[in-house]
């Protein structure tokens, strides 16, 4: 029923159809491409062209600076040298307390490199951790404002049964009580005490410390100590006012006449030094008790030192120092020393430096009143 020529026909009309759909889409597409913005979520295309990488690159520093700034810190503008850098030109930074003269700059000597003349042989009776400052109310040569006796050493405030030790190496001379030998002014003065005489002399004569007030005594006459070794225990014996040390230096002879200042003979501690002085009239006569003051010209708010000089009895000087006021433990700097004599202030400035004695001197210009 169905012959060949009617099967060709179909055929070429699905052709013909089918090449009309495919024409149409070409067409669709060109116009979408045309027309319709790149989405952005569009997959990209490959291509040989490599792209341009853009970098963001900081801009080249200097060298890098210190994180240890100084205090106070610099102005904004200033820059800071490396920690290792040293200027050519010495530039002097601003401060907030003018000094009136410019500071010298020092290297403190080794503790036992003290300068000649001196004689820091004496360790602190007082074992490490203990009460080692010397009373500042009473010192050498003061009368505590006339109402004491003149004081012919110096004392340290420890509690009853502190352990003394030797300041020194030496051999025991006295270890007792003074109820029939007088070792100070008078009997029973002392109370227990012990006297050792030192092993080193001073231009060839002896040197004795005298510990006083003992509660205990643990050594004996003829016993040979060696430096820090105990010799008794603290207490309040003789005439004291409570329990204390007693501490004297004495030079040429075992008498209360022939004491001198320990504080020219006691190591001064880290970073300190001793400060002796002279205040003398016209005619060379010792000015007796006059009010001594020490304020630091470099650190204004630090604490200040005081003593009065020597009273007028016969208190002994210093064989090198001839001084008749002393001060220890003062802490290096630069200082002004002021006096009160007759009403009126005198006043000069002067240097501290570590580990050595350190000497100021007023002559005053008029007699007294």
């Amino acid at each position: 029923m169905f012959g060949p020529r009617n099967v060709t026909k179909p055929l070429i009309g699905l052709v013909g159809l089918a090449w009309l759909l495919i024409g149409c889409q070409a067409r669709m597409a060109a116009s979408q491409g045309a027309i319709m913005p790149a989405s952005v979520n569009a997959q990209p295309t490959a291509t040989t062209i490599k792209p341009v990488v853009v970098y963001t690159v900081a801009a080249p520093q200097q060298e890098q600076r210190s994180f240890a700034l100084p205090t106070p810190r610099p102005p904004a503008t200033a820059t800071p040298l490396p920690p290792t850098a040293v200027p050519n030109t010495a530039t002097p930074l601003p401060t907030s307390t003018a000094s009136p003269t410019p500071m010298p700059t020092f290297t403190p000597p080794a503790l036992p490199n003290t300068p000649p003349g001196e004689h820091y042989w004496l360790r602190r009776p007082i074992a490490d951790g203990g009460v080692v400052w010397t009373d500042k109310t009473y010192p050498y040569g003061s009368t505590r404002g006339g109402s004491l006796r003149p004081h012919h050493g110096v004392d340290i405030a420890v509690p009853y049964n502190t352990e003394i030790l030797a300041a020194a190496s030496g051999t025991v001379v006295v270890a007792g009580n003074d109820l029939e030998i007088p070792y100070g002014q008078t009997t029973d003065f002392y109370g227990n005490l012990v006297v050792i005489e030192l092993d080193t002399r001073l231009n060839g004569k002896p040197v004795y410390n005298l510990y006083g007030h003992l509660n205990q005594i643990w050594v004996q006459p003829g016993q040979h100590v060696d430096v820090r070794e105990v010799v008794g225990l603290s207490g309040a014996t003789g005439v004291a006012d409570g329990p204390h040390l007693h501490f004297e230096v004495r030079v040429g002879a075992n008498t209360y006449e022939s004491t001198r200042n320990p504080l020219l003979w006691l190591n001064p501690f880290p970073d300190r030094g001793t400060v002796a002085g002279r205040v003398v009239w016209p005619d060379g006569v010792l000015v007796a008790e006059a009010p001594i003051s020490l304020h630091r010209i470099d650190a204004p708010t630090a604490a200040y030192y005081a003593t009065t000089t020597y009273a007028n009895e016969t208190l002994n000087p210093d064989d090198s120092w001839g001084e008749n006021f002393a001060l220890d433990d003062v802490e290096a700097g630069y200082y002004e020393a002021t006096i009160l004599v007759d009403g009126r202030k005198i006043s000069q400035a002067f240097w501290v430096f570590p580990y050595r004695t350190n000497f100021v001197e007023f002559v005053l210009d008029s007699s007294p009143k």
